[in-house]
C-alpha cells in the first residue's frame, strides 16, 4: 500500500505536459531568425514562428480569445492555467489595415486545439510586398516551469504538434 501510496505522489508532482500545435503548414523556424526585431529578440516572450505553405490559421492550444487587434493581425488566447498566447500574422502587417486576414473567431469565445482561428491570405500579402511569416509567442513565459526546444528548419503540418510545455 505504501509504494502505491509514493507512486500516486509521484505522478501528482510530475509536471503535466501540453503539447502546442502547428497554427499553419509550412516551414518552421527561431525567433531569433524573424525579421522583426521585438520577435527576434524575444520582447513578446518564448515562442516560435511558420513560413506558412497554407492560408488557414489554427490554435495552437486550448483556451479563451482575449484579443483581436482591429486590423486583423493579431489573435491573443489565454489558457486555462493563464499562459498567454499572442499568434501574429505576417509582419508589419498592421499597415494593411485589416487587408489579408479574415478572423473567425470573436473576443471571449471559448476556442480548442486545431480550431480554425483566421484566414491570412498570401498571395496578397507577398504581392503587396509583405512578410507572411506567422509567429506565436506566449507573452507572460515566466508562468512556465519548461519549455521544449522545437526541431527547427524543417516542414510541418498545420495541428501537429511543435513544442511541449509545462506549467509551475
Amino acid at each position: 500500500m505504501i509504494r502505491i501510496t509514493r507512486l500516486i505522489d509521484f505522478l501528482a508532482k510530475r509536471p503535466k505536459l501540453t503539447r502546442v500545435l502547428a497554427p499553419v503548414a509550412g516551414k518552421l523556424f527561431p525567433l531569433e531568425d524573424v525579421q522583426d526585431e521585438i520577435f527576434a529578440s524575444k520582447g513578446l516572450g518564448e515562442g516560435f514562428a511558420v513560413k506558412p505553405e497554407s492560408d488557414l490559421i489554427y490554435a495552437p492550444l486550448d483556451g479563451v480569445i482575449t484579443s483581436i487587434f482591429p486590423t486583423n493581425h493579431e489573435i491573443g488566447i489565454r489558457t486555462k492555467e493563464g499562459l498567454d498566447l499572442l499568434i501574429h500574422l505576417g509582419l508589419n502587417t498592421i499597415e494593411l489595415a485589416g487587408s489579408g486576414c479574415d478572423i473567425l473567431v470573436e473576443s471571449g469565445q471559448e476556442v480548442k486545439r486545431g480550431q480554425l482561428l483566421a484566414t491570412m491570405n498570401r498571395h496578397l500579402l507577398e504581392k503587396l510586398g509583405y512578410d507572411d511569416t506567422v509567429v506565436v509567442t506566449y507573452t507572460n513565459d515566466f508562468i512556465l516551469k519548461g519549455l521544449s526546444s522545437p526541431t527547427f528548419f524543417r516542414q510541418i503540418n498545420a495541428k501537429r504538434a511543435v513544442q511541449t510545455i509545462s506549467y509551475h
